[in-house]
């Protein structure tokens, strides 16, 4: 019997930005049958509370016409000990071994996590980060690739995300 392929994408998505949706999430829809979306950090809320992560997700997700039926958004509480976040997620997000799950990430994981998520049986999928252009408060385009890029700009020049 085949399995269904499931991916799973974990991220802050503080702010969400192309690179998340582009390249990582996207990535995810093309290869599996079902995503789920952790939105990680759920307790923290600087620079952006949960609600407001989880509704431009949502909004972001049915603007680029993924089906609902394709995907689901999990609000994910740090757990601790942190050590045990792998299967945390797998039992948090109701992750079973009758589909085949890929964990995507555009960061090479500490070796402790990724030898945890293969015992769990996922397979791991590094996503390289594209650089692209942002538009920063002050109106002008810089070239980044992550989050922390558009949080520094934010910071240097006093905007809000």
């Amino acid at each position: 019997m085949i399995k269904k392929r499931l991916g799973l994408v974990l991220g802050r998505f503080e702010p969400l930005h192309l690179g998340h949706i582009l390249y990582l999430i996207g990535r995810a829809f093309r290869e599996n049958d079902r995503v789920i979306i952790c939105i990680g950090s759920a307790q923290k809320s600087d620079p952006l509370p949960i609600i407001e992560r989880h509704e431009r997700m949502e909004g972001q997700l049915k603007l680029l016409s993924y089906p609902q039926a394709a995907y689901r958004i999990v609000d994910l509480i740090d757990p601790i000990p942190m050590n045990i976040w792998p299967s945390y997620v797998k039992q948090v997000c109701g992750i079973t071994d009758e589909t085949s799950n890929t964990f995507y990430r555009s960061d090479i994981l500490p070796k402790i996590y990724e030898k945890k998520l293969i015992e769990l049986g996922f397979k791991i999928t590094i996503v390289p980060r594209i650089p692209f252009y942002y538009k920063g408060p002050d109106g002008f385009y810089r070239l980044v690739d992550s989050a922390s890029d558009i949080r520094r700009i934010h910071r240097e020049l006093g905007g809000k995300i």
